[in-house]
């Protein structure tokens, strides 16, 4: 992991981020408690992944168009009833837009999935694929950091951003390194970011499982853990208990409580649609788009060596490792 370590050194360096940057430990907390903001797609006793913004958009075309199709069925359904001539236009209507409903469908779905970065407790290696190149790095050696910026624009004004990124490089080309973002920084503080790595630091050290205070838990929390992922549209439950809170607090009349909840309603069907094309798309990514190193490995029985073993019996960093030497043997 030398090229890791000289490239964050560099970075550092070159940008002037020494005094500005919080480095991050997998040995050591970043905050009083672990928190997420339904960043996490997936956890379970082998891994964690953390899904990324781009997936958030995935299925809404096919959703739509799910909605037209569900809508023109209620609005054109009295033509069943006035003959078979409108009956004909009305399985016409109906067929076209079923039609492009379905081949949307099969297009989101067959289309690469946005890929989320995964945390294996069993080999204690993180993973990231984008566009067939995989990456990886050991946990017990990841560098991360957070870096708190202010942007502003004519538009906008002053805009507050945390970033917190996660370094690893390409499997067996270890001189190719990339930042990670692992959560979006808009709108985020430090200490939320630092309570999503203590989130992640308390899954990969303590176990799968545990509580608001990063205590171990021995049953499964699962079900209220994955509740909570952002990705999920249609949530009338959610969506009710949300304005009411706000209501509470005064931050939402009745009146815009009606209209919100009766949008929802009215756009229920296409949530619906848009969730499980999702859904299905991120099987296939499960199954089709990660690297068979990768999938064998997040299985309960896969194997335990970790990507950064192979590439060290093949001795791609050997010569990392020597050119390194010197300068650690004079700082």
């Amino acid at each position: 992991m030398q090229s890791i370590r000289t490239f964050f050194a560099d970075l550092s360096q070159r940008l002037g981020l020494a005094d500005e940057v919080i480095t991050l430990s997998p040995k050591r907390r970043a905050a009083n408690k672990p928190f997420q903001l339904g960043d996490v797609q997936e956890q379970n006793a082998v891994y964690l992944d953390l899904a990324t913004g781009a997936e958030f958009s995935k299925g809404g075309l096919t959703g739509i168009l799910a909605l037209g199709t569900f809508y023109t069925i209620l609005l054109l359904s009295n033509l069943l009833f006035e003959g078979a001539e409108k009956v004909e236009t009305f399985l016409m209507a109906v067929g076209t837009i079923s039609g492009l409903t379905f081949a949307s469908f099969l297009i989101e779905v067959l289309l690469p999935f946005p890929m989320p970065l995964r945390f294996n407790r069993r080999t204690r290696e993180v993973y990231f694929q984008d566009k067939g190149k995989l990456y990886h790095v050991p946990w017990d050696e990841a560098i991360a950091w957070m870096q708190q910026t202010r942007q502003v624009t004519q538009y906008t004004g002053a805009t507050r951003m945390t970033l917190l990124q996660l370094l690893m490089q390409r499997f067996r080309q270890p001189r190719e390194v990339i930042a990670m973002q692992l959560s979006i920084p808009l709108g985020k503080t430090p200490e939320i970011q630092g309570m999503l790595w203590e989130y992640l630091r308390c899954y990969m050290e303590k176990g799968p499982w545990f509580d608001a205070q990063g205590e171990p838990l021995k049953e499964s929390n699962r079900g209220e853990i994955l509740a909570s992922r952002t990705g999920k549209k249609a949530d009338l439950r959610g969506a009710w208990e949300s304005s009411k809170e706000a209501r509470a607090k005064g931050l939402e009349s009745v009146g815009f409580t009606v209209f919100f909840m009766a949008f929802i309603i009215l756009f229920y069907p296409s949530m619906i649609v848009q969730d499980w094309t999702t859904a299905v798309a991120r099987w296939r990514c499960e199954k089709r788009q990660w690297d068979a190193l990768v999938r064998e490995r997040s299985r309960p029985n896969g194997p335990t060596t970790r990507l950064y073993d192979l590439e060290l019996a093949e001795g791609l960093h050997d010569g990392l490792e020597t050119q390194a030497n010197p300068a650690e043997t004079t700082s």
